[in-house]
């Protein structure tokens, strides 16, 4: 089969999360966007938030208020790690008082391996070329997990300060993340760990 056969107009030809996805939100076109943006050179991680931003999309041509932002804008502020907390709180508020629900969306919202996954078994596109896990990949991994978390973490915050005997003021959550070495005893932030390729150990010893 080839990149192009096989792919429906919204696609919804799948049982995967993107073509779960794309039905719930009635996005048409979404694999022949995945494909042109693919033969364009776009990355996983490029396509990751293509998808993402046109769930997001979808979410706002429901809303009957006014958008706060553009699509990309919004999408940052949402999961960006340099997004702050109140950027972060501002879009959840938006969203809910327009019948959405943040918790919800961001649970939709897809990785770059759904999408390798969603290529590879149900548009039968070669991913084989990105098999090899780059530095900028494990960066993006990273900062959406550590975005993720933090979210999680605000979340439980405001939830306690609804609650009797518990007070805070406008609160931001950071979180830092370090990795360490047994072996040579060295430890770093992981974006320097990244950065410089690892730590301290000789493979060759």
């Amino acid at each position: 089969m080839s990149d192009r056969e096989g792919v429906s107009a919204s696609g919804t030809g799948c049982a995967c999360k993107i073509g779960r996805n794309a039905e719930k939100y009635g996005i048409e076109g979404l694999d022949e966007e995945l494909l042109r943006r693919r033969d364009d050179g776009a990355s996983l991680r490029r396509l990751e938030t293509v998808v993402n931003e046109m769930i997001l999309r979808a979410t706002l041509r429901r809303a009957e208020t006014d958008v706060i932002g553009d699509v990309s804008t919004m999408y940052r502020r949402l999961t960006d790690d340099d997004a702050s907390a109140g950027e972060r709180t501002e879009v959840r508020e938006w969203l809910t008082r327009a019948g959405g629900d943040p918790d919800a969306l961001l649970d939709d919202f897809v990785s770059y391996q759904t999408v390798r996954t969603h290529l590879r078994e149900c548009l039968d596109v070669d991913t084989n070329r990105e098999a090899t896990l780059t530095v900028e990949d494990a960066k993006g991994t990273v900062e959406w997990a550590r975005s993720r978390s933090a979210g999680i973490v605000e979340r439980t915050i405001e939830r306690l300060q609804k609650t009797e005997g518990f007070h805070s003021g406008q609160v931001e959550v950071g979180h830092v993340i370090r990795v360490s070495c047994s072996d040579c005893g060295k430890s770093y932030p992981i974006e320097r760990f990244l950065e410089r390729g690892g730590c301290e150990c000789d493979v060759s010893d």
